[in-house]
């Protein structure tokens, strides 16, 4: 204050720079509330209107014609292969984490047996695991278990791109673990993503797998761009083809 007044008393107009970087290290952007001026610490591009909409057209547009030319047909030949190699249903669904935290209902196609343990308790997939049938071993090494999600994509709860969705029982331990962690929940969920694409995918055998994993979502978040999901897009296509030592 003394130093605004000493300003005042000499008609000298007063400039203040705050230091931003004291406080954020991430993307910040200078904003109003009507007169109030603001600071956004985190200022992500998918906040933008045009950028969230433009996505969101992408997605309807991506998921719908993906249902209609593809699941149509596709989804009953893999409903039979999965009822003829094991009982129980065709669809497994798992209640993970999406946008803001939120629970969702996430859809995929069932690739393990029927477990006799009702306990419900959670258990990281791992190589060769036992629980997984012999067909759902090639849905996953083809990343075909998780096409159903194209249905999360056109309801909304998903985007094609973005972080992979974690159960629940994940998200509590890991929020305890990692600094930041919830930060990769700012935006939708994909079917795929930056970490997925660059090898962050399969079992979370230390905490710095899933460190590993952060880190590429946050870098996803902060420098999202239509090109980068597209270049997502046809990298986890000739990964599908190339194949995958971590899809198991």
């Amino acid at each position: 204050r003394f130093y605004l007044e000493t300003c005042d008393a000499k008609g000298i107009k007063t400039i203040i720079v705050p230091n931003y970087y004291q406080f954020t290290s991430t993307s910040f952007e200078v904003d109003q509330i009507g007169l109030i001026p603001i600071i956004n610490l985190r200022a992500l591009p998918l906040d933008k209107f045009e950028n969230k909409y433009g996505k969101r057209i992408f997605d309807i547009v991506f998921s719908s014609l993906f249902l209609l030319f593809i699941a149509s047909w596709f989804f009953w030949l893999v409903a039979l292969l999965i009822k003829l190699s094991s009982k129980g249903p065709v669809f497994f669904v798992q209640e993970r984490w999406g946008f803001n935290n939120k629970k969702m209902k996430c859809y995929k196609f069932r690739t393990m047996h029927l477990q006799k343990d009702e306990s419900n308790v959670f258990a990281h997939t791992k190589k060769d695991d036992p629980r997984i049938t012999s067909i759902g071993k090639w849905l996953r090494i083809l990343s075909i278990d998780e096409m159903p999600q194209f249905i999360n994509v056109l309801m909304g709860s998903m985007s094609v791109v973005g972080p992979r969705p974690h159960v629940t029982p994940q998200n509590i331990e890991y929020m305890q673990k990692i600094d930041s962690y919830l930060l990769r929940h700012q935006v939708k969920p994909g079917l795929t993503g930056w970490a997925q694409v660059n090898g962050a995918r399969g079992e979370i055998a230390v905490t710095q797998d899933m460190q590993t994993r952060l880190n590429y979502d946050l870098f996803y978040i902060h420098r999202w761009s239509f090109w980068l999901d597209i270049q997502i897009i046809l990298q986890t296509i000739v990964n599908i083809f190339k194949g995958d030592i971590h899809a198991y």
